[in-house]
């Protein structure tokens, strides 16, 4: 539901930048006082990676996607929902498994696709194992 709003504030954007340039907007009525700019923070605020928590649904055979239904992605401004992840070449899945709770990080890829960069076990390797993961890996 965020996505489609934020769509559709696109689009309404892009017609009034249409309708301007055509000199059919009085900007002289416009009040900035009146105007919602609640969606404009956030929008600002996404980027292109981001981390969450969730439980593994299924991890694919050949282990190079998960379907996790996850928390909120901070960073990325997505909320909460079940999805499938493709991986990163430095990510393994072959620990992983049905249920398992996880702690994973996201990046957002060339294509539009959100990929997992890192990942871990929080019922194994603690609440804030991903943070001692990325203190190991240099990151």
């Amino acid at each position: 539901m965020k996505h489609l709003t934020q769509l559709t504030l696109t689009a309404l954007a892009a017609l009034s930048l249409s309708a301007c340039g055509r000199g059919e907007i009085d900007h002289s009525k416009m009040d900035d006082a009146k105007m919602d700019h609640s969606q404009m923070d956030q929008m600002k605020s996404m980027g292109d990676t981001g981390h969450t928590t969730g439980i593994i649904v299924s991890v694919s055979p050949d282990g190079k996607e998960a379907t996790i239904d996850h928390q909120e992605i901070e960073g990325v401004g997505m909320g909460a929902m079940t999805m499938g992840f493709g991986i990163t070449s430095a990510v393994d899945l072959s620990g992983f498994a049905k249920d398992d709770k996880v702690s994973f990080m996201v990046k957002k890829g060339r294509d539009g696709s959100y990929r997992i960069t890192a990942i871990c076990n929080t019922d194994t390797d603690g609440k804030d194992c991903l943070d001692a993961k990325m203190d190991h890996s240099g990151h």
